[in-house]
């Protein structure tokens, strides 16, 4: 059987670049988040998102291939 869309359909691929984009932007704005009254834990915890995502996927893609 073959995959019509790859790894994943294009809706996880949408929610996926959404999650990174959001992350990133947390992740290098992460300090002026904090100093806008963020709370640390909430920008730790998108920076550790956008890290696990990618990671994830890179998992998931190899059990698929086996």
């Amino acid at each position: 059987m073959t995959r019509r869309h790859g790894l994943m359909g294009p809706n996880t691929v949408r929610v996926v670049a959404l999650v990174l984009a959001v992350g990133m932007a947390s992740t290098v704005g992460g300090p002026y988040l904090v100093q806008a009254g963020v709370p640390l834990l909430v920008v730790i915890a998108l920076s550790l998102l956008v890290l696990a995502v990618p990671l994830l996927a890179i998992v998931r893609s190899e059990r698929s291939r086996r």
